[in-house]
């Protein structure tokens, strides 16, 4: 019942944002067709082939492009190899990309001797030294005494690399920024909120003085877990964290322009399997979720996160997710129940108005230690990946006329396109991980033919169709000749 009362919550939210004060309306970024840069992408090799599948935004993380790995040699000296690598295959292939700045060089940091994880060593979790003493910049901001020059310099060198023209037009290879990479974890971020706060205001400065037409965005918040609190005693909790963060960042006032967070769907390691995005049904969920290990469905960390934005000064803003998934691959085994995760993670965000979901990652497949793994030089591309492209060709250029809601375990959402095209997305959450299961669907009349995540078609006979935990897309006609 808990569950159900959820879905009613998160489905009135919804339909009504206008008159709700828990989930304001995205007013930046009104419900329409869906844009291919709604799908995003990690990719952590260089080398790795670039995926068959096709996706509209990159996000620079985990591919050795953070601050430590640009300006690791000593303040000034830069290094922007890797970096070129990417933004040129980026270009080549038509995709824009984001970047997360993450991991302070060693000479930046305050706390040298800091461990930012349990395989790691570097203080790389550290603010820098300088963040709160006022002295001459260097480089780009030469001339300017200011807090936080050493990453203030890295801000403005990385824009004078990849933009060009005139400010505040200047036209840039990457389009949106968003401060820091997941500072909840201690293996990511050691300082405080009011610290976070300093360095995301600088950052969103320098941005929007060179480039106004690009997208700035809060510090990652990891939307994993709940419940307990870091090192330093700020909360680990992705609510908690991200409530007093933007406490700490009211005194500054220039706000992100977007939310960034990573809805994955519970803790990232021992629990097998991970929950689906909507339902801890069947999961290695502690007392079957809503646990600190399982905080929240995906729709309702949505609404917790819109609420959390319009009660502290980022009403009506748009909501990234930078990263996400189901974790660690040996949380989600089995690559059938792995194509309707991906599914109805990209489905159920795009339903619920979220402007990006960029998944983690595509290299990392069959490593049970690797990360939503949808391709592997050994086997190719795996049943995600096939799934990620499929939803791909239902959603771009659709828009969603009813969210996608769920009547006890059937989930539907509507979709059109011009020309009178009408679709149905449906799936069965009853038994998620046993995708043999199927139930009887009636269908409308309308609908004639019906897609599956493999790529296949069939036409509807009888008004009724086999569903189960991979969503099929009932179709009135061609979309597009897709």
């Amino acid at each position: 019942m808990i569950i159900r009362l959820t879905h009613v919550l998160a489905l009135t939210l919804l339909l009504f944002p206008a008159i709700s004060s828990a989930a304001p309306a995205d007013s930046s970024n009104p419900q329409g067709p869906i844009p291919p840069t709604f799908f995003g992408m990690h990719i952590n090799r260089p080398n790795t082939p670039w995926p068959q599948v096709p996706f509209g935004s990159l996000r620079m993380l985990g591919n050795m492009t953070t601050w430590m790995h640009l300006e690791g040699e000593g303040r000034g000296r830069y290094d922007w190899h890797n970096l070129d690598v990417w933004l040129n295959q980026a270009r080549e292939h038509n995709v824009d990309v984001m970047y997360t700045f993450s991991r302070t060089p060693d000479w930046a940091a305050s706390d040298t001797h800091s461990a930012c994880g349990p395989r790691r060593g570097e203080p790389d979790c550290s603010p820098p030294k300088d963040l709160d003493s006022s002295a001459a910049c260097q480089g780009p901001l030469k001339g300017v005494t200011s807090t936080d020059c050493s990453f203030k310099e890295f801000v403005a060198s990385l824009l004078d690399h990849v933009c060009t023209g005139k400010a505040p037009n200047q036209s840039c290879r990457i389009v949106a920024f968003s401060c820091w990479n997941e500072p909840n974890l201690d293996g990511f971020w050691i300082g405080t909120y009011a610290q976070s706060a300093h360095m995301c205001s600088d950052m969103v400065q320098i941005v929007k003085e060179r480039c106004r037409e690009c997208v700035t965005l809060t510090p990652d918040i990891s939307a994993a877990t709940s419940g307990d609190t870091k090192g330093n005693g700020d909360s680990r909790s992705y609510d908690e964290w991200f409530k007093n963060f933007l406490i700490a960042y009211k005194p500054y006032g220039n706000y992100p322009d977007a939310g960034a967070f990573h809805p994955y769907a519970a803790r990232t390691f021992n629990i097998e399997p991970a929950p689906f995005p909507e339902t801890f049904a069947g999961s290695g969920c502690p007392r079957g979720g809503r646990t600190p290990e399982c905080p929240d469905t995906l729709l309702g960390k949505i609404a917790t996160l819109r609420t959390l934005m319009e009660q502290n000064g980022m009403p009506g803003k748009r909501l990234w997710a930078t990263e996400g998934g189901w974790g660690t691959n040996g949380e989600m085994p089995d690559l059938d129940a792995g194509a309707a995760f991906v599914a109805r993670w990209l489905i159920l965000q795009a339903s619920a108005g979220v402007q990006r979901a960029y998944w983690f990652m595509w290299d990392n497949g069959g490593n049970p230690r690797g990360w939503g793994g949808m391709w592997d030089p050994n086997n190719g591309i795996n049943k995600a990946g096939i799934a990620y492209g499929e939803v791909y060709k239902w959603l771009v250029g659709a828009t969603f006329t009813k969210p996608c809601t769920g009547d006890h375990d059937v989930w539907t959402c509507d979709l059109s396109r011009p020309g009178g095209y009408q679709a149905r997305i449906v799936w069965n959450a009853a038994r998620s991980y046993d995708t043999r299961a199927t139930s009887k669907y009636s269908a409308d009349k309308q609908f004639t033919q019906m897609r599956d995540l493999d790529g296949g078609r069939s036409a509807i006979g009888g008004g009724v169709v086999a569903i189960g935990s991979k969503p099929v897309l009932l179709e009135s006609g061609s979309a597009n000749g897709k």
